[in-house]
């Protein structure tokens, strides 16, 4: 799965317009802001604690996502980025019965991070894609009902991904990034559920603003 990402953004890399053409340096800074899409999977560890199936596990999320990146090395064609993003996604689904009639509350999901990245950037200061990684607290809870857990875990995870951003005028661009979080194992507690060692991906679009 791994090098098949890579593949992909190399394509994407080498056939965007960053490459046709040199023109003047990425800018100092860029902050985004974007919608999201996260795929959850399942967790058989997590079901067992809530004593469901784990089908009955939502498997996506929708929720945004922001980032600020400030470039200090410029070069022509290439930057080096430092920067953080914030993210929460929430998930739910309803178990049903054979007869698909609910049969209990609903199950929640909640994915929430606050993460560093360093980010390497090929393009112009008219667009550019870029590859980074970075690590933070990332909370990634499972419960029934309408509240969560009073002290869910935090953890510090890593996460890895690529993107890119296309300015259609000086100020505003269309701004897309793939991402993947490598979540930790976590035993049960008596406030929080235990949860199997994952690999969650993230799908984000929206605008960027330098």
């Amino acid at each position: 799965m791994r090098r098949e990402l890579w593949c992909v953004f190399l394509g994407l890399f080498l056939s965007s317009p960053a490459f046709a053409q040199t023109r003047e340096k990425i800018p100092p800074f860029v902050a985004d802001v974007r919608g999201l899409f996260a795929s959850l999977g399942t967790d058989d560890v997590t079901a067992a604690d809530l004593t469901i199936a784990p089908e009955s596990l939502p498997d996506r999320a929708l929720g945004g996502a922001v980032g600020l990146t400030i470039y200090p090395l410029r070069r022509q064609g290439f930057a080096i980025g430092i920067g953080g993003e914030g993210l929460l996604a929430w998930g739910s689904s309803q178990p049903v019965d054979a007869a698909g009639v609910p049969a209990g509350p609903p199950v929640e999901r909640r994915l929430q991070s606050l993460a560093g990245q360093l980010s390497f950037n090929f393009g112009h200061r008219d667009g550019w894609s870029y590859l980074s990684g970075g690590m933070g607290p990332l909370l990634f809870e499972t419960f029934i009902g309408d509240l969560p857990p009073e002290s869910p875990p935090r953890s510090m995870m890593l996460n890895f991904g690529g993107g890119a951003r296309w300015f259609i005028s000086r100020h505003l661009a269309f701004c897309f990034d793939l991402r993947f979080y490598e979540t930790r194992p976590e035993l049960s507690t008596p406030t929080s559920h235990g949860r199997e060692r994952q690999r969650v991906f993230v799908l984000s679009a929206g605008a960027a603003f330098k």
